[in-house]
């Protein structure tokens, strides 16, 4: 297995993982964070060939949203018919749009809407 092989699969990588958007939500530990330590240090040395290979094809996989556009959602499960602003209000929530407030929180957990 050829050394030259191994850096040019580290190396797309960690383009890939450059341009990973940046996290909504804030973790303890970033997903893009943790894994660009890992690829720039010396810890992937002892990582075969084949599997810097099969890590680099889900990341692709992953930045691509390849499965997301593979297994589309209808409406039903966007929009279901018992509480229809559910996810729209998730989503909005998570994007920052508008944030609830305590009143409005308590009125959702107590009445549902």
């Amino acid at each position: 297995m050829s050394g030259g092989v191994r850096t040019e699969i580290i190396e797309k990588t960690l383009s890939l993982l450059k341009s990973l958007p940046k996290e909504r939500i804030k973790h303890y530990a970033s997903f893009k964070d943790v894994q660009l330590q890992k690829y720039s240090g010396d810890a992937i040395k002892n990582v075969s060939e084949k599997e810097l290979e099969l890590q680099y094809i889900a990341l692709r996989d992953l930045v691509n949203d390849k499965y997301k556009n593979y297994y589309k959602l209808d409406d039903k499960l966007l929009k279901p018919k018992g509480n229809p602003q559910y996810y729209d209000r998730i989503l909005s929530e998570l994007k920052g749009e508008k944030k609830e407030t305590f009143g409005s929180a308590m009125r959702t957990v107590l009445f549902g809407k």
